[in-house]
Order: C-alpha cells, then sequence, then structure tokens
C-alpha cells in the first residue's frame, strides 16, 4: 500500500500558506528559477557574441539538458538515501560556485564545463525539493504546493529572462552570472532554515535494483504507465515546434522583436494560469483529465498558430497553449508525486524529469529536420494534429482500463523518517 504522508506540525487541511517551511522554499525557489533564466539569456549572448557559431550555441544547450539525463540513475538515488538537508545545502553550494565560476571564466570550454557542473547540481536538487514539499505540506496539500510553485517559478522565470537582458546591456555578464549565483546562496541558507526534512530509517536494509528504482515505480502505477509514455510522445511532437516557433512569428506573421517577445511573455502569462488553475484540483481523476485537455489544448492551438493570418489569432493561441502546459505541468507533477511511494520520490522525479529532457533534446532535432522539409507553418499544424491525436487516444486508453482509480507501486525496503515543525 501507499505509505502515508506526514506533515509538518499542522493539519492537511490548513491552508497552503500556513506551513513555514512553505513560506520558505516556494519563493526562494522562484527567485532561483528567476537567476537561471537571467544566467540563460548571460550565457546565450555571450556564446553568440564570442563565436556566432550555431555549433556552440547548440553545445550550450546541450550542458544545460545532458546532465540531467545522465544524472537518472544516480540524483535520485542521492536523494532518497542521504538526509534532505544536507543534499540540499551541498547541492545549492555547488551550484553556487559553478555560477561564480561562470562569472569569473570566458572561455568556451570552461563554459561548457560550468554549465554542467551547474545542470548536476541541479538534477540532484530539483527532485529533493519535489519529495521534500509532500513532507511539508501533507497530502491533501501537494496539487495547490505544486500548481502555487509553477506559477511563481513561471513569474519569475518571465521576470528573469527580461532582467538577464537589462543586466547584460548595463553591466556585461559577470554581473548577471554572479546575481543567479547569489540567488543559490540564498537557497542554501533556506534548506539550512526549513525544519521538515526527509531521512533515511537507520540500518534499513539497501534495496536490489535502487539505481532503476524509478522508471520501475513510474511503470508499477497502471495510471502512470499509460501517462507517462504519452507525456514523451507529446513532448517529441509539441516541443518540436519551439525551434521553428521565432520563424513563424517573425517571418511569417511578420512581427519585430519587440512582438515576438511579447508573444512569448503571453504564452508564459497563459502557463503561469494553467498552472495556478491545476493547483486547485483535488482528486487524481480531475488531474488526470487536465493531462488529456492541456495536451489537446496544445495540439489545437499550435494548429491555430500554424494558420493564423494575423496577430491576434496567434496571440491567443500562444496563451492557450501556455495555459495547456501549465496544466500539463503542474497536473503530471502532482500525479506523479502522490501515486508514488514516499521513499522513492526522489528516484521518480529524477527519472521522470531526467526522460522528459531527453525527450526535449530529440524533439529540438525533429523540429529541425521536420522545419527544413515542411516549413513553420505546416510543422506547427502537424504536430498540433499528432498532439490532439495523442490526448485522445490517452483518453481511450485510460477510459477502457479504468486506471485512475488504482493505486499500484513497488514495495520498498528502504522506508524514511519525516522531522517536522
Amino acid at each position: 500500500m501507499k505509505q502515508p504522508l506526514h506533515t509538518s506540525g499542522t493539519t492537511a487541511a490548513a491552508p497552503l500558506w500556513s506551513h513555514r517551511d512553505i513560506r520558505l522554499v516556494l519563493p526562494a525557489r522562484a527567485v532561483s528559477y528567476a537567476g537561471d533564466s537571467i544566467a540563460l539569456v548571460a550565457l546565450m549572448l555571450r556564446v553568440s557574441d564570442g563565436t556566432g557559431s550555431t555549433a556552440a550555441i547548440t553545445a550550450l544547450l546541450l550542458a544545460f539538458a545532458v546532465p540531467t539525463v545522465v544524472m537518472i540513475p544516480f540524483a535520485g538515488r542521492i536523494v532518497d538515501a542521504y538526509d534532505s538537508r544536507r543534499v540540499l545545502v551541498l547541492a545549492s553550494l555547488l551550484q553556487a560556485a559553478a555560477g561564480i565560476g561562470l562569472a569569473l571564466s570566458h572561455g568556451l570550454a570552461a563554459t561548457l564545463a560550468l554549465v554542467c557542473l551547474l545542470q548536476v547540481g541541479q538534477a540532484v536538487a530539483g527532485p529533493a525539493w519535489a519529495a521534500l514539499i509532500p513532507r511539508i505540506v501533507g497530502d491533501e496539500l501537494v496539487g495547490r504546493a505544486t500548481g502555487a510553485s509553477q506559477a511563481l517559478i513561471g513569474a519569475a522565470t518571465l521576470v528573469g529572462s527580461a532582467a538577464g537582458g537589462v543586466l547584460v546591456g548595463l553591466t556585461g555578464d559577470r554581473v548577471a552570472l554572479l546575481v543567479d549565483a547569489s540567488t543559490f546562496l540564498g537557497l542554501a541558507v533556506i534548506a539550512q532554515l526549513v525544519r521538515t526534512r526527509r531521512t533515511p530509517l537507520p540500518g534499513a536494509p539497501k534495496e536490489r535494483g535502487a539505481m532503476t528504482a524509478g522508471l520501475r515505480s513510474l511503470f508499477a502505477d497502471k495510471l502512470l504507465q499509460v501517462l507517462v509514455p504519452a507525456l514523451w510522445v507529446f513532448i517529441l511532437v509539441g516541443e518540436a515546434v519551439n525551434v521553428v516557433e521565432v520563424l513563424l512569428i517573425r517571418n511569417e506573421i511578420g512581427l519585430g522583436p519587440t512582438g515576438y517577445g511579447l508573444v512569448l511573455a503571453a504564452q508564459g502569462a497563459g502557463a503561469i494560469a494553467g498552472a495556478w488553475f491545476t493547483g486547485r484540483l483535488k482528486s487524481d481523476l480531475t488531474r488526470t483529465r487536465a493531462v488529456l485537455a492541456g495536451t489537446a489544448a496544445i495540439g489545437a492551438s499550435c494548429v491555430l498558430m500554424g494558420l493564423a493570418g494575423g496577430v491576434v489569432p496567434l496571440v491567443i493561441g500562444a496563451v492557450t497553449v501556455g495555459f495547456g502546459g501549465g496544466m500539463l505541468n503542474a497536473a503530471t507533477s502532482t500525479l506523479v508525486v502522490t501515486r508514488s511511494l514516499d521513499a522513492l520520490r526522489g528516484r521518480v522525479v529524477a527519472a521522470l524529469t531526467g526522460t522528459a529532457r531527453a525527450c526535449s533534446l530529440v524533439a529540438l532535432l525533429l523540429g529541425g529536420v521536420t522545419g527544413s522539409l515542411l516549413g513553420p507553418r505546416a510543422t506547427f499544424v502537424v504536430a498540433g494534429v499528432l498532439a490532439v491525436g495523442c490526448a485522445v487516444v490517452t483518453g481511450v486508453l485510460v477510459a477502457r482500463r479504468d486506471v485512475v482509480r488504482a493505486k499500484d507501486s513497488l514495495p520498498v525496503a528502504v522506508g524514511h523518517q519525516a522531522i517536522g515543525d
């Protein structure tokens, strides 16, 4: 049976923001994501200005993505095997050190190596926070906490992207990267201040196949067995349009740089609203419907954007894509966390994050090839049709197999004790 969650000193029915630790964690993580956005802008400008090479920019994007994939078997194991406070403090300090190193170095090789180090820290810290939050708020509020967190992160990312360009323009990339490093130092302090902790039970025996426990747990649950592969397929289809999005907006619709930025901001605003809305859902059934509705909305909106002859349908499509993405991300994250054993959550989240990032990398290649063959408009339309088809097929599978109510998960040998407020 699924292990019950422990709360941090208040009842599960208490308002989300009544939990002291959540008031520390969610804003601090949002600020850190703003710092990440600042750093990404600064590094993209550094590499593009320094080399002007498409290969160098591609290498930078790969440096941000590959460590998350490579760390799948290790990151979650670290999260589940050690005290959460120690893991989070050390991971945050590692990221801060990488950020300082990026500010002080300028060569392409050093930049790529330090970005990889930064992302190794993120590959551990992300699952660690995701596994800790249910311990803080209790089972009833996991969905709301996830929605609030993703909404805050979405808003912070928008602010960080804008601030990154301004900072680099005024002071150069060094200050921007030092700002990012300071957010990780702040996270290390917050991790030390958080009272709720995940701690392995003393003397617990080792599990067999611990490195693959996250993936096995995902596929042991009958609902996730359907939704997770569907999510991978959707990422391959849906994220392929990211490659040609700028071409659609600028070349086909005719908007300038400011218009392009505003369309992306509208999409980001939609994602914030979608995450907040989904955080209000309270059952696995409604969250499953949100996953399907979000996928279908993104697909239909991609078709609309591909066929758009002017700004209004383009913006409507962008906002709806963002809203659907916010729904999809928040609902999937909540389902994965709440339907997994507590002692396996670090590995489960690492497995989901890493495999999703791997699909994103493949999607970039597919988008480049498809865009070259079909052009931006046809790429959007084809991807949108396939995404809607993915939602329909997944919905049929969920309905026929009646998998929403069944919660199956792997037996686990290692337990955790909660240290609350």
